[in-house]
């Protein structure tokens, strides 16, 4: 089995995934930062691959992070396939405004100033993440290490490359907004799991979402599906 690489979102930060890192076996939790400037999509794909290393790696996708999938398999030739967690699918030579509903795209602008989006957990009228991550320190350490995305980031159009498609990947859902995404994979063809959980689980459900990942990973696994809509 391959090393996990597990890639936060664009809008939180590397502590989301640190839970769920400590139960799997030499797992890499990716820091990116804050990469602003052109090619932001590249930026980011060559700071993860230089963070994995030249051993084989999965990359694992969280949310956002999942439009990275192109820029990273240009960026690596040691990347070994995929996991999108709860997360978008690549949209090659397109930016996040081509392919967000509109309702989120002005929920988004709402909610920048000087050009920078507020934190995540600030874009609702109720912070999510006290329900989502009910015990308070690991709750204080996520949201610590919240980003303040520029919204040009929103703007940038992401590599327009197939080379990700003919690495192996898997989709795990974690929460039923991803509901048409991950029948997307499935028409794919990748193997899909779905948990009755929600969109920061790998930070208060870390032994499920690792044995999802491990699960996922196994080429001899049997994927459990759970009918019915998520949280």
């Amino acid at each position: 089995m391959t090393r996990f690489v597990l890639v936060h979102s664009p809008f939180v930060g590397p502590a989301a995934w640190q839970a769920t890192a400590r139960l799997l076996p030499d797992a890499v939790v990716a820091d990116y930062g804050c990469v602003t400037g052109p090619d932001w999509y590249g930026r980011v794909g060559r700071a993860v691959a230089a963070q994995a290393g030249e051993a084989p790696w999965t990359a694992v996708l969280h949310s956002g992070a999942g439009g990275f999938a192109p820029a990273l398999a240009r960026a690596a030739a040691s990347l070994a396939g995929f996991i999108f967690v709860d997360a978008i699918l690549p949209h090659p030579g397109r930016s996040v405004l081509d392919t967000a509903p509109a309702e989120m795209i002005a929920q988004l602008r709402r909610v920048t100033t000087d050009g920078l989006l507020a934190p995540w957990n600030r874009w609702f009228d109720v912070d999510p993440t006290e329900q989502m991550i009910p015990d308070p320190e690991a709750r204080a350490a996520f949201v610590r290490d919240l980003l303040r995305t520029p919204f040009a980031f929103l703007e940038a159009v992401a590599p327009d490359d197939s080379a990700w498609e003919v690495l192996p990947a898997a989709y795990i859902q974690l929460s039923r907004n991803y509901d048409r995404t991950a029948e997307r994979a499935a028409a794919r063809g990748w193997r899909v799991s779905r948990e009755r959980l929600h969109h920061l689980a790998m930070a208060s459900h870390a032994d499920r979402v690792a044995s999802l990942l491990l699960d996922a990973a196994s080429p001899t696994s049997v994927v459990e599906s759970i009918p019915g809509r998520l949280p």
